[in-house]
């Protein structure tokens, strides 16, 4: 509605370019599921990561190492979207966006980069709601159109109906969004109780099946929350005219009670069908979320999306051999063909197994290889922070001094000893935590890691001077 303003006398605000926030990410989780670049519960990489000079955060400012990608939607968090982004490529969301509905990009995709999906782009709440509308219909006519789509389905929101049928004619094979990657996405939104951004909702006590995203603009600016059920969509936008922010101003906090007040006073209108004859079973491995491979132990025969048999099949698993207790790693070099055990193992790169074993009680890291055994090329150190060739920005103290870099490596065994040198210079030695903190002048350098296993890993990063 209208909204008064100092300024002005009235501005609508349902036709005003505003940032998005998170209410972006539904569709791009929805596109890589209809491309089969995931499965609805994908392990996703969340880690500190640096690209160029852009660092995203978690809302909470927290790393998990690695989440289900539906986990990551319900949750909202940034750094998985954007190494989702990173996989799918701005070029092809940006014009993505457009055909779902979001005219309002009206700079080219490397204007906005990987920030798109963060909410770093406009889009009024009049689109954002259509586009919504779009994929609600499109899987609506599921039952209508079975393998078939109706393109009209994606068009900007009316405020007369037209009850006029499309003609059979402009049925096609195939939509912007396939049905069972439309269903996944919403019941993954379905979810009420989150943590972080979208934190524990515990006012909403209603039975209605809802299909909900929150989303917060930088500097709380925009609080959004857009719903959906089959029969209705409802998009709130709270924030100021003028477009000046407000500690508190979250999509969680303020738009979320209105959009679920509206929905209680709507007729409940059911949940969607499942679009079965657009899914396929499939073995899919239980810690990882890809297709299962040959080394994966615990495999689940589930539903997924058609496009989903073009996913990858799972890269965290290994059989690796061990003794018989399966305490040590050994190799048929140090040990009788008899006394080598077989075992599958689920294993994360250094830097997720970091993370990922913090939050989770039950992973097992790799056992150490027996004495006199060699390990080979295994990659048991990485670093964290920064990444290779990074480039970085050192804001200045209070002083006026130049602050210090917080390097951050992880080795998969605990107790390692890693020494640290910087342009071949030894600049310390870390245990157990190795976290490094150095003063280090403008200019390109190089940073190199030693273990006590003779291992070593050697990247370049830029300190820029402004």
């Amino acid at each position: 509605t209208p909204q008064t303003d100092e300024s002005e006398n009235q501005v609508d605000m349902i036709t005003s370019l505003r940032s998005p926030g998170s209410t972006l990410k539904p569709l791009l989780y929805a596109a890589m599921l209809s491309d089969g670049l995931i499965l609805p519960h994908t392990l996703i990489p969340d880690i500190p990561t640096q690209i160029g000079g852009y660092m995203p955060q978690n809302y909470d400012l927290g790393y998990d190492g690695a989440i289900p990608a539906s986990r990551a939607l319900s949750r909202s968090l940034n750094v998985p979207a954007v190494k989702m982004l990173q996989q799918y490529r701005y070029q092809r969301f940006h014009s993505l966006l457009k055909r779902m509905g979001v005219h309002t990009l009206r700079r080219p995709a490397d204007f906005y980069g990987l920030s798109l999906i963060l909410g770093g782009c406009e889009v009024t709440p009049w689109e954002l709601a259509g586009t919504y509308a779009s994929m609600a219909r499109t899987l609506n006519h599921y039952d209508r159109y079975k393998a078939n789509y109706n393109p009209a389905d994606y068009h900007p929101p009316s405020y007369l109906s037209n009850s006029a049928e499309s003609a059979d004619k402009q049925i096609e094979r195939a939509s912007v969004i396939d049905h069972a990657s439309l269903y996944f996405t919403f019941e993954a939104m379905k979810e009420v109780m989150r943590p972080g951004e979208e934190a524990l909702w515990e006012q909403f006590a209603s039975s209605k099946k809802i299909a909900w995203k929150t989303g917060t603009s930088f500097g709380f600016r925009d609080g959004w929350a857009v719903g959906l059920t089959t029969g209705h969509v409802v998009c709130v936008w709270v924030g100021n005219a003028d477009g000046e922010g407000r500690p508190g101003l979250t999509g969680i906090e303020t738009a979320a009670p209105l959009m679920f007040d509206i929905f209680d006073l709507l007729p409940a209108s059911g949940w969607f069908v499942a679009p079965i004859d657009r899914m396929v079973q499939t073995a899919v491995c239980r810690e990882s979320g890809y297709l299962a491979g040959p080394d994966c132990a615990h495999a689940d025969t589930v539903y997924i999306p058609v496009p989903g048999h073009r996913s990858t099949a799972c890269p965290y698993h290994q059989t690796i051999h061990t003794n018989a207790e399966g305490t040590l790693q050994v190799t048929a070099e140090c040990t009788a063909p008899d006394q080598l055990v077989a075992t599958p193992w689920f294993v994360l790169p250094p830097a997720m197994e970091y993370y990922y074993k913090i939050r989770h009680g039950n992973y097992q890291e790799l056992p150490p290889f027996a004495p006199g055994c060699q390990p080979g090329e295994e990659r048991s150190m990485e670093m964290i922070y920064p990444r290779d060739h990074a480039k970085i920005y050192i804001p200045l103290e209070i002083d006026g001094q130049r602050g210090r870099v917080i390097f951050k490596a992880s080795h998969r065994k605990g107790d390692t000893h890693i020494y640290w040198h910087l342009d071949d210079a030894f600049v310390g030695e870390t245990q157990t935590y190795h976290q490094l903190a150095l003063d280090i002048p403008a200019g390109s350098h190089r940073i190199t890691l030693v273990d006590d296993q003779g291992s070593q890993i050697s990247q370049h990063f830029e300190i820029l001077e402004k």
